[in-house]
């Protein structure tokens, strides 16, 4: 995967799709929860049902930036 191809991608567990990926020895990091996206022949799985979540949390609502949605939403 090329740097012009990953400086496109945001994170797809980022309501407001601004967090980008960083490579990684194992794949790509999200640079705003630490979530972490496998690749796979080259290709990035970019699907929550691959995600490796960061330490400390076990699902997508516990995420900064699920939370900061939530609160955005809470207060409409």
């Amino acid at each position: 995967m090329d740097d012009a191809f990953l400086a496109q991608l945001r994170c797809p567990l980022d309501p407001k799709r601004e967090a980008t990926l960083t490579r990684d020895d194992q794949g790509l990091l999200c640079s705003r929860c630490s979530c972490h996206f496998p690749v796979k022949l080259g290709l990035p799985v970019l699907v929550p049902n691959e995600v490796e979540m960061p330490e400390g949390n076990r699902e997508v609502s516990q995420l900064p930036c699920q939370r900061a949605a939530n609160r955005q939403k809470s207060r409409k």
